[in-house]
């Protein structure tokens, strides 16, 4: 915080800054002059701040070297001392009023720019350039500068190849299950449908089996058998035009009807 002192007020565009300064009254308006806290305005001259039930404007005019109330303060003279906050200019009018301006500001015509008559310090401030900004103080800051951060190191980051082999494992994997779910498939639509082949073994195993079953597959017409038990191994079968005619059971002699000896080779 900046030390304060007896010295010169400060010109204000409006009202002094709360809690931080006293208002010392209107100068011309919209200015006003302000004293810092602690200190009181015991003169209207050019407003000198004061110890509290002290008159000190004359010892601050006198003075070999006039300075503001605060030191960071910049003092100028218009015919008369006043501050301005720091980095702003002193200025004054036709009429023998003086304000503060920031630099580069469109002044009315009349209007003439002051000489600094001493600049105020760069220490931290009680006050702020505008009477609309909110109060605040600064002080020293005791932060550190941050130091440059340390190169990364290369073997945290992840390796090419590790990414790659990551990358072709996947692709190998989604391969591999396409090719099982596609078998898997074509099984299912296999039992589905029947193999043709399965039949044509049946058939062909069925003809090692005898004749019978053989022509049971391939004719069309009924086949009328006689008795197997025939030792020749010969299948008898009668005509399948003719009804079998039998002779009157008091012939003591059986007749058999005549047959036809189809002689059949087995396949």
């Amino acid at each position: 915080m900046a030390a304060l002192e007896n010295g010169f007020a400060i010109r204000r565009n409006g009202t002094c800054i709360n809690g931080l300064e006293v208002d010392c009254g209107i100068t011309l308006a919209p200015y006003h002059g302000c004293c810092p806290t602690g200190l009181s305005c015991p003169s209207q001259y050019n407003i000198a701040c004061c110890p509290p039930g002290n008159n000190c404007t004359e010892s601050l005019i006198t003075a070999p070297e006039p300075k503001c109330a605060n030191a960071t303060w910049d003092l100028y003279n218009n015919g008369g001392y006043f501050c301005c906050d720091h980095g702003l200019i002193g200025y004054n009018t036709s009429r023998g009023t003086n304000g503060c301006a920031s630099p580069g500001a469109k002044l009315e015509s009349g209007i003439k720019i002051l000489s600094l008559v001493k600049m105020g310090g760069e220490a931290s401030r009680t006050s702020t350039a505008s009477s609309s900004s909110s109060p605040a103080t600064t002080t020293p800051s005791n932060t550190q500068s941050a130091s440059p951060s340390p190169p990364a190191d290369p073997g945290s980051s992840t390796p090419v190849g590790a990414i790659a082999g990551g990358v072709v494992g996947g692709v190998a994997a989604i391969a591999l299950a396409l090719l099982a779910w596609y078998l898997l498939r074509r099984r299912k639509q296999n039992k589905a449908e029947g193999n043709p082949y399965d039949m044509q073994q049946l058939h062909e195993a069925d003809a090692t089996l005898g004749t019978a079953t053989k022509y049971r597959m391939d004719m069309d017409h009924n086949v009328h058998e006689v008795d197997g038990s025939s030792s020749d191994g010969y299948a008898r079968e009668l005509s399948a035009q003719q009804k079998p005619v039998e002779l009157p059971a008091s012939d003591p002699v059986v007749r058999e009807a005549p047959y036809v000896h189809t002689h059949r080779n087995a396949l």
